[in-house]
């Protein structure tokens, strides 16, 4: 059986961190990096700002991720997309059911959810949204979806490496 480990929280959690370090203690997966600063690199404006362009560009993204036939870590998920899209303003409502549906249709392909919660604040990289406000609500949003898709999930907490420990014993 495939394994696809989602990484899923808000902003500034921890996760990019965590996915680098557990390249070295998963050899034999593929590791599949964040989409929006990637779809951020084509112009698409992200976080708050986002539009419906990027919220379809990060969409298929991820799409394509699922295509992959090897054991994936995930920095990020279909989940993210489904989540963001509701706390942005301005998406067209077609918009919005078509990541709804795809995301209802997709909670089964992942087979591992690693959730995030805030720890700390918001790093401002010039990237990041830094609306505290915003990445709370984000926050609770994953929560409640997490809470609905009916699967286990890990809730990873501490350093770096203990999450890292978590993550290892959790897909076993």
């Amino acid at each position: 059986m495939i394994k696809r480990i989602a990484l899923v929280g808000a902003s500034s959690t921890g996760k990019t961190t965590v996915y680098e370090l557990l390249k070295n203690k998963l050899p034999k997966y593929e590791f599949i990096n964040e989409s929006t600063r990637t779809v951020a690199s084509y112009g698409f404006p992200i976080n708050e700002n986002g539009t419906d362009a990027t919220q379809l560009a990060i969409s298929s993204f991820h799409l394509e991720a699922l295509l992959k036939p090897y054991n994936l870590v995930l920095d990020r998920c279909y989940m993210d997309v489904a989540v963001y899209t509701c706390f942005m303003d301005g998406i067209d409502r077609g918009t919005y059911d078509f990541i709804q549906d795809t995301w209802n249709r997709l909670k089964g392909e992942y087979t591992h959810y690693i959730y995030f919660p805030i720890e700390f604040e918001s790093v401002n990289d010039g990237v990041r949204s830094v609306n505290e406000d915003w990445r709370r609500k984000i926050d609770d949003l994953f929560r409640s979806e997490l809470d609905s898709i009916g699967k286990t999930y890990l809730t990873v907490t501490g350093s770096p490496m203990q999450r890292v420990d978590q993550i290892l014993n959790f897909i076993k």
